[in-house]
């Protein structure tokens, strides 16, 4: 899901071509020449109709990336152009829970999921609860599906009487669908704090009330804080290292802040992962309605907004391994243990941190 920076100088031959309105079969040309100079042959049209799409071109990148036949993110892509007639989001991302549901029902999800409760329980069995009725953050809950299984989990280990739940989430379904699912689904007392924003929005006085609930076992953010860039994500960590001992982050180790709108690092980053999740979606067992629904209203609305907007609009930013350990030093952590949750083609995909306060260590 990486591009070297002789692949990149190639590749952007093309975009040139596309910013100086070249026709289509002049692009067909380029990329097919281009195709033999780089690591990935096929992925020279797919960048082609990205490029394309984003230039409004939109008959020109739905011939260019039916092309692509071998490409999950080009089909599926053609397919939402031709329906849609525009490179532009289906729907505002959580505005409802289906799509999300979708999603945490595939393969993926799951094997995202276990390696994360694998990484906490090798934490818990370490760091016993503060309390008989301890306190849990968790940042981006969505529909508590791996909260829920956080929390039998840490149930097997410890005897736990009840668990506060302070939950940080900016879509107000997604946040009562959390606090419904792990009421439903524990058989323990569960108490909550709703917090309806941002967690880089999070105020003094939402603060204050969290403080009310010290001593805070542990943080839980899984694939939750990449809705910031790094300038961003670096004085939210240090105002979580104020909160609690420890923090536990989940993150898809993709290259989505970082790099400039339209340059092959990015595009690349966004098609590759994102097709492999839609891949995952479309072998899942969920209807074709919701299949479609997940992928069109979740999955490709993250990735138009990457693609096509610039870097300061851009709303998802999936950072990588080594930039996740320098945000997190930054950010008054240190880091205790990095471990892949999920590979593909022998390099993470996901992965969770396990952060301690610099000032306890």
């Amino acid at each position: 899901m990486f591009i070297d920076r002789t692949d990149s100088e190639q590749l952007n031959q093309i975009r040139q071509a596309v910013n100086e309105r070249a026709d289509i079969d002049r692009i067909i040309e380029l990329c097919q020449t281009v195709s033999h100079q780089v690591k990935d042959s096929q992925f020279p049209l797919t960048y082609a109709g990205i490029l394309l799409a984003s230039a409004n071109r939109i008959a020109d990148a739905i011939a260019m990336l039916k092309l692509g036949v071998d490409r999950t993110f080009s089909q599926v892509l053609a397919d939402y152009l031709i329906e849609t007639q525009a490179l532009t989001p289906a729907a505002t991302a959580f505005a409802e829970t289906t799509p999300y549901d979708v999603w945490t029902q595939t393969d993926l999800y799951q094997s995202q999921m276990k390696g994360t409760l694998d990484a906490i329980a090798n934490f818990a069995r370490r760091t016993p609860p503060p309390a008989s009725r301890p306190t849990i953050i968790d940042i981006g809950p969505g529909n508590g599906t791996l909260l829920v299984e956080i929390i039998k989990q840490l149930l097997a280990i410890y005897p736990i009487e009840s668990i506060h739940l302070v939950l940080i989430e900016q879509s107000p379904e997604m946040l009562a669908a959390a606090q419904k699912y792990c009421q439903a689904s524990l058989p323990i007392p569960i108490t909550f704090t709703p917090i309806c924003c941002l967690i880089q929005e999070i105020d003094a006085e939402q603060l204050a009330i969290i403080e009310e609930h010290q001593p805070i076992w542990f943080i839980n953010a899984s694939l939750s804080l990449h809705h910031m860039p790094k300038e961003i994500k670096v004085p939210t960590m240090a105002m979580l290292a104020d909160l609690s001992t420890y923090c536990l982050v989940s993150d898809a180790h993709y290259n989505h802040d970082l790099p400039e709108k339209d340059t092959p690092e990015l595009v690349y980053s966004v098609t590759e992962s994102y097709g492999f999740v839609i891949k995952d979606v479309l072998n899942s067992r969920a209807s074709e309605t919701d299949k479609k629904l997940c992928i069109n209203n979740f999955l490709l609305t993250e990735a138009i907004n990457i693609l096509k907007n610039d870097r300061a609009e851009r709303g998802d930013y999936h950072t990588l391994i080594g930039e996740w350990q320098e945000i997190a030093e930054r950010g008054q952590w240190k880091v205790i243990e990095t471990t892949p949750t999920v590979s593909l083609s022998d390099r993470p995909f996901t992965f969770t941190i396990e952060l301690k306060p610099k000032l306890l260590t």
